[in-house]
């Protein structure tokens, strides 16, 4: 396994940092992709499939080195490496990461005590997890079902969570 120096999209000639044309240009296609919708799991495989050289350990790696591309922010000029992509493409595909994989925006910092929470299970959530866990077992409906039926079970469990001080 070779082990990379020189970030993707770039190469050094001379002792100066340049941008590497060739893969630059596949920069460029995961950030336009990105922003046209297209998620970072399937950028990531449609970069193995068309077995682009950095791309084409495995499906899994493809996925990660998509992914840490579209969230470095040398890509956009930052420390002091050429930019490859302009700065309003890369905060619009960073207003796109999920929160839980991002950092918070100042705005988003609530500066208060958490309130006590407790998770207490009710009975639709049980037989809806009973379900689910059969329909997987037995292997009885498509994916699309499966998934619609973990956001509804998602749903009614996020309803078992209530304050401490509503319970007692």
């Amino acid at each position: 396994m070779n082990t990379r120096i020189i970030p993707y999209g770039y190469k050094m000639e001379k002792g100066v940092l340049l941008i590497n044309k060739d893969e630059a240009e596949q920069v460029r296609r995961i950030f336009k992709m990105r922003i046209n919708g297209t998620g970072v799991y399937a950028i990531g495989k449609m970069l193995f499939e068309e077995q682009i050289s950095f791309f084409a350990d495995t499906r899994d790696k493809a996925i990660k080195k998509a992914s840490a591309i579209l969230y470095k922010p040398i890509y956009a000029g930052a420390k002091d490496y050429p930019a490859i992509i302009d700065k309003e493409t890369f905060d619009e595909v960073q207003k796109m990461k999920t929160p839980a994989f991002r950092k918070p925006l100042n705005k988003e910092i609530i500066d208060t005590e958490p309130e006590e929470y407790e998770f207490i299970v009710n009975e639709k959530a049980k037989k809806m997890r009973a379900e689910l866990e059969q329909i997987i077992t037995e292997r009885t409906a498509d994916s699309a079902s499966v998934r619609e039926m973990i956001f509804a079970l998602a749903a009614q469990n996020y309803l078992c969570i209530q304050r401490k001080e509503d319970v007692l």
